[in-house]
């Protein structure tokens, strides 16, 4: 190759390099750093939060009581409330059903008000508070993504990271937990749940209102539930998301012996 076409090429490579260079990056640095419109808003994720897994009736019991705790703040303290049950649920409510976890939680919820010195009557009274507890179940796509502690990056020299794993348990007094006896590799990660991030979550609401169906006292929580255990949680003690189902579309005109049903996606 010539020294002339040596040149043609350098000089070629060199002016895309400039023109990369003046090109603005596109990354997720900051809004400044996208260009000034987008046909769409940019996907972007909350702060990180940690979000409990049920995996056993304790749990329950656990959630019971922690509802029980948060509704019970805005409550006048020995009042009389009147605690209906999901499948009695009326109104604008959607179609309840129970579940092994609203039987459960009923009692768990029951015990827990009447622990924290409330009368609680199961028969409607006039001057009784009505208190109604909502669960819903709630199905997402599988092999949802899962991003574990990895340690805290540590500097090794210019430009050289490494991922050091080590940390320190600290309880509710700040104070650094002690760890068990013998040796486990394991024990500084023993606050994140096992397996995969879970595709079943369970809200649940505990609500307050007067007679007049006006809002007293509501919370609301939001739970991880094991997969395994979806029975447990939805109407019929089956996960939707794992039922087959079928959608056939009826179009045209539906006098007798002119319906014409179409297969998904195909026009009549």
């Amino acid at each position: 190759m010539s020294p002339n076409i040596n040149n043609i090429v350098l000089a070629a490579v060199t002016a895309l390099a400039l023109a990369g260079c003046a090109t603005r990056s596109i990354h997720s640095a900051g809004p400044g750093n996208y260009p000034e419109r987008n046909e769409v808003p940019i996907a972007a994720n909350f702060p990180t939060s940690n979000q409990l897994k049920l995996q056993a009736a304790e749990h329950w019991r656990r959630v019971a009581q922690e509802s029980a705790e948060a509704l019970v703040k805005g409550l006048p303290r020995g009042g009389l409330l009147h605690l209906r049950r999901s499948c009695n649920a009326s109104g604008c409510a959607p179609r309840a059903c129970e579940t092994t976890f609203t039987r459960v939680f009923h009692n768990d919820f029951l015990t827990a008000l009447v622990g924290l010195g409330y009368q609680v009557t199961e028969a409607p009274a006039a001057n009784a508070l009505i208190v109604d507890v909502d669960a819903q179940a709630v199905a997402f796509a599988p092999n949802r993504p899962q991003y574990r502690y990895a340690g805290r990056a540590v500097q090794l020299g210019p430009g050289l990271w490494a991922l050091g794993d080590t940390s320190s348990l600290i309880d509710p007094q700040g104070a650094e937990a002690r760890r068990t006896a013998g040796w486990d590799t394991n024990w500084f990660r023993t606050e994140f749940a096992a397996g995969p991030t879970p595709r079943n979550e369970l809200v649940v609401t505990v609500s307050a209102m007067t007679p007049a169906q006006a809002y007293v006292a509501r919370s609301t929580r939001v739970y991880y539930t094991a997969d395994a255990d979806a029975g447990h949680y939805f109407c019929g003690g089956q996960d939707p998301a794992r039922a087959r189902t079928w959608t056939i579309p009826v179009v045209g005109e539906c006098s007798p012996g002119r319906c014409v049903e179409a297969a998904p996606g195909r026009r009549q």
